[in-house]
């Protein structure tokens, strides 16, 4: 299958869309050899494939290509992007037919009818976010999405959701749509067997509020284990990374916690191999409680980390009972407890570690590349 996925984001950048985007694509290339043009914004001149390696630790691929649109523009931004995006797709049409076209770009939608209509390309939505219900105050202040989605989402060939309890969401506003379960997927399989030993809690990802971080720097101060320390491998600015520095001076706990700042994969991959235990902090919202599929859970089950996550859930779906322990919201003692838990016997923590390791050869990106392409095929 010739297969284009769109998003209107900067490649690369330290945004978790462009990751997302880029590895789905990827998988999808990996699966069934489907030729993918991943359509995305240029974001500086460096080479292809040393983006593609250090930024995102993949290989270059024959049937995987990306076509970098330029930010020169006479118009907005997003509109000069879509029309340029809309452009390359009808070229790409003439060499050689497309199948289908994928966006998470809500504004790309009217787009994608437009190739639908004339071009008779199946077309479909990647749901990472949600506008149809105008009582949420976060969709009144985004009444343009919410008319876009209402208006085209129905009209579309399907939408690919990354965890069921999205899916249900979406299928109360518009039922009688085509609808696919793809979840967030693992590059690859790195176990070792000494994880029982290392000598850090770790956390990836932004700093944004909405994840609870400061609850972690809480709780490294009251577990048992004072070996164990704390590694934050992620923060975009320097005034939030100096925001949590400030916390950890006013803690005490300048020799128990590191913040690394924003670093590429390959960094990412050294130090998750550090790693004893992997958490995924989450404040109790709308949309930390539909829309979330968090990426660092796939990251720590990719080396067989045990979790420990708040009790949400999208967090639930993916880790279940075997693979991780949960925590209240907001709730110190309840994440101290988890914590102290898997530190109390390697006989419990390699209990959760295999179970990690045998889930997660359901969860490679190019098996959700495979269920992608049969859902295409399918309608």
């Amino acid at each position: 299958m010739n297969i284009v996925y769109v998003f209107f984001g900067d490649w690369p950048c330290q945004e978790a869309g462009i990751n997302f985007s880029t590895l789905t694509s990827y998988g999808l290339a990996e699966s069934n050899k489907n030729n993918i043009n991943l359509i995305v914004s240029k974001n500086n001149d460096k080479n292809y494939n040393y983006i593609l390696k250090n930024y995102f630790n993949l290989n270059p691929l024959d049937n995987f290509k990306v076509g970098l649109i330029d930010n020169n523009f006479s118009i907005s931004k997003s509109t000069s992007f879509y029309i340029k995006a809309l452009k390359k797709i009808k070229n790409i049409h003439k060499n050689r037919k497309v199948d289908a076209v994928i966006t998470r770009t809500v504004g790309f939608l009217p787009y994608l009818l437009l190739l639908k209509k004339f071009l008779n390309i199946k077309v479909f939505y990647e749901a990472h976010d949600f506008y149809l219900d105008l009582s949420l105050e976060r969709v009144k202040r985004k009444k343009k999405k919410f008319i876009f989605q209402k208006w085209f989402l129905p009209k579309l060939d399907g939408i690919i959701c990354h965890q069921n309890i999205l899916k249900e969401l979406y299928k109360k506003y518009i039922p009688n749509q085509n609808y696919c379960v793809a979840r967030t997927g693992i590059r690859k399989i790195t176990y070792s067997d000494d994880l029982w030993n290392n000598k850090y809690i770790g956390y990836i990802g932004s700093l944004q509020k909405r994840k609870k971080i400061e609850d972690l720097f809480y709780a490294i101060k009251k577990i048992k284990n004072k070996e164990i320390k704390l590694m934050i491998i992620g923060g975009r600015d320097k005034e939030t990374i100096n925001y949590y520095l400030d916390l950890i001076r006013e803690l005490g706990l300048e020799d128990k916690v590191k913040i690394t700042g924003w670093v590429d994969k390959i960094e990412v991959e050294k130090n998750l191999k550090k790693l004893k235990i992997g958490i995924v902090p989450l404040a109790d919202t709308f949309f930390n409680r539909y829309l979330t599929s968090p990426m660092k859970i796939f990251d720590y089950f990719s080396h067989g980390i045990p979790v420990i996550a708040t009790d949400l859930p999208p967090n639930r779906e993916i880790i279940t009972e075997k693979c991780g322990l949960f925590y209240k919201p907001g709730d110190i003692d309840s994440l101290v407890n988890a914590i102290n838990e898997l530190n109390s016997s390697k006989e419990i923590y390699d209990y959760y570690s295999n179970n990690i390791i045998e889930k997660s050869k359901e969860l490679l990106w190019k098996k959700r590349g495979e269920i992608i392409t049969n859902f295409i095929k399918s309608v």
